[in-house]
């Protein structure tokens, strides 16, 4: 039987090209990424990451070290729900939800790339392989843009092939966040599609009187409008706001989005593998919008999202997030007619530059 012959766990911390502004994460100018890297007894290699804010991959990456990596290496890699659950089981007292789901994250993703290398086949295929293309936003990080700057910017994406662009609110005022929105949806016109996100700027009672001042500006939606845990805030705000409601990227178990969908509070779920143990929870997190009617949509991570995307039928848009890897990357994904392809190549098909990115390592 095939089995892991090593794991290394390695921590990047790269800059972004110009500091960006989300409410509830304040002003960020790098990020870090914890990568799993495997190799198993036929030479065959698999990769996975979980991202997160500067100075807290160091505490995953341990996890990673301490606990995971014992389970994997002893076991066969071709199980990977066994071996999820018993990474989750084995520590769930003092891990489970968040920093666990990021740690079990990166390992997740290497298994399931390790086995879309050792099938040949691409991870669409190997998860459902419902339909390569999928319709794709601007995830565009722009809160402590003047406005100018943020129009701008929504004009690079759609020159990029996007036909969905989504902005930022938490402005210190909601005539602040009301005067931007009016701008970008002048400035876009009524046939591109636009989101926002509030990022847990508001409590309750403003988002509501936020929601509905925005009622006019035919959004997709408004994204994480209050903290995450408030399934029954969220209800209410559903039932009243009068705009479809995102949410989801800071929801860590699979647990925490049966609660938030069967309390009504979501339109479209958001799950993002990295945070929310990998991509064996991320597809029952799918399967469960699909069982309610709801479409599912993606956080962070595109390259790998595209292929989870693909693979489920509710599946409504992949978030092309302002972090990205691209410049460290051999193929980039590309964006026409507001739609990304998942590729073809085996497993999740991004193919790093190891060396280039030794620059950018930590340990």
């Amino acid at each position: 039987m095939t089995k892991i012959k090593t794991l290394e766990t390695i921590l990047y911390r790269f800059p972004l090209p110009e500091p960006v502004e989300a409410a509830a994460a304040g002003v960020m100018s790098e990020f870090e990424l914890v990568m799993v890297r495997l190799r198993n007894t036929d030479g065959v290699e698999g990769s996975g990451y979980t991202a997160l804010m500067v100075n807290q991959g160091a505490a995953v990456a341990k996890i990673i070290e301490n606990v995971c990596a014992d389970i994997v290496k002893v076991a066969d890699p071709r199980k990977i729900e066994w071996i999820w659950s018993q990474m989750w089981k084995t520590h769930h007292y003092a891990g489970r939800g968040a920093p666990f789901s990021f740690a079990i994250a990166a390992v997740d993703t290497a298994l399931w790339d390790l086995r879309g290398n050792t099938l040949e086949e691409p991870l669409w295929r190997l998860l459902g392989g419902y339909n390569p293309t999928v319709r794709a936003y601007a995830g565009n990080i722009d809160l402590n843009f003047p406005v100018d700057k943020l129009l701008e910017g929504a004009s690079k994406s759609l020159e990029a092939g996007f036909r969905s662009i989504k902005m930022r609110l938490g402005k210190p005022t909601l005539r602040e966040d009301i005067a931007r929105v009016a701008a970008m949806r002048e400035h876009l016109g009524p046939d591109v599609e636009l989101m926002t996100d509030a990022n847990e700027a508001w409590r309750p009672d403003q988002a509501l009187r936020a929601l509905r001042a925005l009622r006019d500006f035919d959004l997709v939606w408004v994204e994480e409008p209050i903290q995450p845990y408030n399934f029954s805030g969220y209800a209410h705000l559903r039932a009243n706001g009068g705009i479809p409601l995102s949410a989801g990227e800071n929801l860590h178990t699979i647990a925490e989005f049966a609660a938030l969908i069967s309390a009504g509070g979501v339109d479209f779920p958001e799950p993002d593998l990295t945070t929310c143990g990998g991509i064996t929870p991320w597809i029952k997190i799918a399967h469960l919008a699909d069982a309610h009617g709801l479409p599912i949509t993606s956080h962070g991570a595109h390259d790998i999202h595209v292929h989870l995307l693909a693979a489920v039928p509710n599946n409504a848009y992949l978030e092309v997030h302002g972090f990205g890897l691209d410049p460290y990357i051999e193929h980039s994904i590309e964006i026409r007619e507001g739609f990304a392809t998942a590729p073809d190549r085996p497993g999740h098909g991004m193919i790093f530059d190891w060396e280039g990115l030794e620059a950018f390592r930590v340990n």
